[in-house]
């Protein structure tokens, strides 16, 4: 082999890792990677920690407005493990909160959504249902409307 073919395959061997870590590069970071930078952007003087003052000159109102309830330890600081202490509370919150829309609107309490009690219970997912029926079989499971988005879909229980 000369020098120019060993070169060659080398490059086309190293060419799909060379890829692979352009993408993981260009890949968006995770929830907690965005929120420490967030933190750290609303930390205007750096020090770790974030008051109503620093919130309010940065225009961030709707966490100002929380501040009260984010600072749990009411110190007059929100630390970013009090902001991930809130983000987790919310998020057991809105999944509590789902589960119990998905049970209101189970009728026949069989454990998956008919057409019928989408329509009567969550009409957005109704909206959807035949792609939100990953499984095409006419009902729709707690699994399927996670993965469609964890039940944001903004229905509220028929009263």
């Amino acid at each position: 082999m000369n020098r120019n073919s060993i070169i060659a395959t080398a490059v086309l061997a190293l060419a799909p890792a060379a890829l692979f870590a352009a993408a993981e590069s260009a890949a968006p970071p995770d929830r907690s990677a965005r929120e420490a930078e967030m933190f750290q952007r609303l930390d205007t003087n750096q020090d770790g920690v974030l008051t109503k003052d620093e919130l309010q000159a940065k225009g961030a109102k709707r966490v100002a407005q929380s501040f009260d309830k984010l600072d749990r330890d009411k110190d007059g600081m929100v630390t970013q493990d009090e902001m991930r202490e809130a983000r987790t509370t919310r998020m057991a919150e809105m999944k509590e909160h789902a589960e119990e829309r998905f049970k209101a609107a189970d009728k026949n309490a069989d454990g998956s959504l008919s057409k019928e009690e989408a329509t009567a219970g969550m009409p957005r997912a109704a909206k959807r249902f035949d792609t939100l029926d990953q499984n095409k079989d006419g009902q729709l499971s707690p699994d399927e409307l996670r993965a469609a988005g964890g039940g944001r879909h903004g229905d509220k229980p028929a009263r």
